[in-house]
This record gives C-alpha cells, structure tokens and sequence, in this order.
C-alpha cells in the first residue's frame, strides 16, 4: 500500500505544521528550524512537496536545501505516543501492547545509542529492552542496525558470570581495552550510520494511517 503523502505545508505563530491524506497532522516548533524561523512569508511559501508527498524541502533557502522528512516525524509521533503511554501506566513497559513495548525499546535504542552509543544503551535498561529492540529490528527489516546491535550484545554476554558484576553498569569497567574499543569505537560508529534506516522501516511497520 503505497504510504499517505504529504498534502499541505502551513506555519503558525512559532510552529510549523504538516497535514498527510490520512487525516494525520503534526506540529513543530519553528526553533527547529532556523532558516525557517527567520524567513519571510515569501521565502517559507516556496516550498516544494516530493511527488510522493514523502518530504518537504524549501530549495532556495540558504546555501543548501532546508528539508522535512516525513517518516522522521512521524516516527517521532509514534515515539512521543509510546512513551505517553508508557508514562501513564508508571513506566510499567510490559503492560503496554507490544507494539508499543517494541517502539519504546527502538526509541531508548535511538536515543540512548546516538548518544553514548551501545553500552549506555544496555546498561540503562538492561536484557529485556536490548530483547525487545532486536526483536523490532527484525519485525522491521532494519537488517543493518540489527547485525551491529547483535555484535555488541554478543561481546558482552561473557561477562554474565563474571563474579565482578553486581551492576549493569559495572560492565564497561570489566571489558578489556580491545573489547571496550570495539564496542564503544568502531561498533559504535557502524551502529549510529545503520541507524539512519530506522525511521523509515519502523513507520512502515508501526504506523497505521
């Protein structure tokens, strides 16, 4: 089925905000997005929508193309709706659907992964989430990220009888420097290029329209 495309690019006072065939609309700070903050009606109007309503771009804005990604920010919406979820059941995640369950640890993936890659990621939220989100990987088809994540969890997994370990994040501390530099160096690097596929597979997957 053939994704709901983007019909209509609309700005509010400090927002920006998309509409798709389905009905969906979704809004964004304008702080966001510089270029389109401080630009004038003129320059924000000339927009172009791709012919499969999949992005939006303002080509002659600045010294390159501003662009919005559609499956972006719908992922973001999913996430957003997720974790709201999971908010009001008290941070309970296996009382969610799995469906949720499943973008929550995609989510935690992301954000925790991005930002101090594998091992931060594991040590956070432990054994189930790093099962739930490999087990999502595979549901989505984002073959790449799941062969990096499965490489890392593989290279931990000596250290479950490790009489040292008392807490997940005593972890980093009991890998040697090769396997420390592995992980968190070059895996880590592979993980955060793979994960740019995640986006796309993931609405595929989770978003209903």
């Amino acid at each position: 089925m053939r994704f709901p495309p983007i019909l209509h690019v609309d700005f509010e006072d400090d927002a920006l905000c998309l509409s798709w065939a389905d009905g969906l609309v979704l809004r964004q700070p304008l702080s966001r997005y510089s270029q389109l903050q401080s630009a004038t009606p003129e320059q924000r109007a000339d927009f172009r929508i791709h012919p499969h309503g999949i992005s939006v771009s303002w080509p002659h804005l600045g010294d390159a193309d501003v662009g919005i990604d559609a499956f972006d920010w719908i992922w973001e919406h999913l996430c957003r709706e997720s974790m709201g979820r999971l908010q009001a059941l008290e941070w309970q995640l296996e009382q969610l659907p799995e469906d949720d369950q499943l973008i929550v640890a995609l989510w935690r993936l992301e954000a925790d992964g991005y930002n101090g890659g594998f091992l931060q990621f594991f040590c956070n939220w432990g054994e189930h989430c790093c099962e739930l989100a490999l087990k999502a990987l595979v549901a989505i088809g984002a073959r790449s990220t799941h062969a990096v994540v499965s490489r890392q969890r593989q290279l931990i997994g000596p250290l479950e009888d490790h009489p040292q370990l008392q807490r997940l994040w005593d972890i980093p501390e009991l890998l040697s420097d090769e396997q420390y530099e592995l992980i968190g160096g070059e895996l880590d690097e592979q993980l955060w290029s793979a994960m740019e596929e995640v986006p796309t597979l993931a609405v595929k997957y989770f978003y209903a329209g």
